[in-house]
This record gives C-alpha cells, sequence and structure tokens, in this order.
C-alpha cells in the first residue's frame, strides 16, 4: 500500500485518500482500513496499528483523521467567505463554493 500511496501523491500532491477514490479501489480500501485500525487502537479496542505504522503514515502526509481535516478546511473557507462578504450568511446556491 505504501507504494501506492506514495505514486497517489505524485500525481494529486497529497494523501488524502477518500474512501471512494474511483482511480484505485485497492487503496481506498487500504486507507479506509487504516484509519478504522487507527480509531480502534485510539480508542483502545484494538492493539492492531502500531506507533511505528502511525509515524510512517504521517511522515507521507496520509491523513488518519480524514473528517477532522475535511471539517477544518470547509471551516477556513467559511472564514475566508467571512472576510469576503462581512457576514457568514452563505446562499444556498454560492457558485464559487457549493459545498459551503
Amino acid at each position: 500500500m505504501l507504494e501506492e500511496l506514495k505514486k497517489y501523491k505524485e500525481i494529486h500532491g497529497h494523501c488524502s485518500v477518500p474512501d471512494t477514490c474511483t482511480s484505485s479501489k485497492r487503496l481506498a480500501l487500504g486507507a479506509s482500513t487504516q484509519r478504522q485500525q487507527y480509531r480502534e487502537t485510539k480508542e483502545g479496542r484494538s492493539l492492531i496499528m502500531a506507533q511505528e505504522r502511525v509515524d510512517m503514515l504521517n511522515n507521507l502526509g496520509f491523513v488518519l483523521k480524514l473528517q477532522e481535516e475535511n471539517w477544518y478546511e470547509m471551516f477556513n473557507k467559511l472564514k475566508k467567505y467571512k472576510e469576503r462578504h462581512g457576514d457568514y450568511l452563505v446562499p444556498q446556491t454560492y457558485a464559487p463554493n457549493p459545498a459551503l
């Protein structure tokens, strides 16, 4: 998985592999498994993921907490919206960023 992750990073410029990655279902499954094992280890429900593996994935830039990263990314986009428009009242059909 690590070699495939490195190739993904070369192509996309990041290691935030979504669980629904269509370019490589194998990588998507591997990413999902790594995140699940990380959560279970942090919650004390498993000892599968060693700190060495966590460090190795972090050093590559792999995002173990994808939902948290996505939340902060959207939060920062909202702050930029406020800087431009003076409020947080994002229209439902905001063309520059419909997801916001």
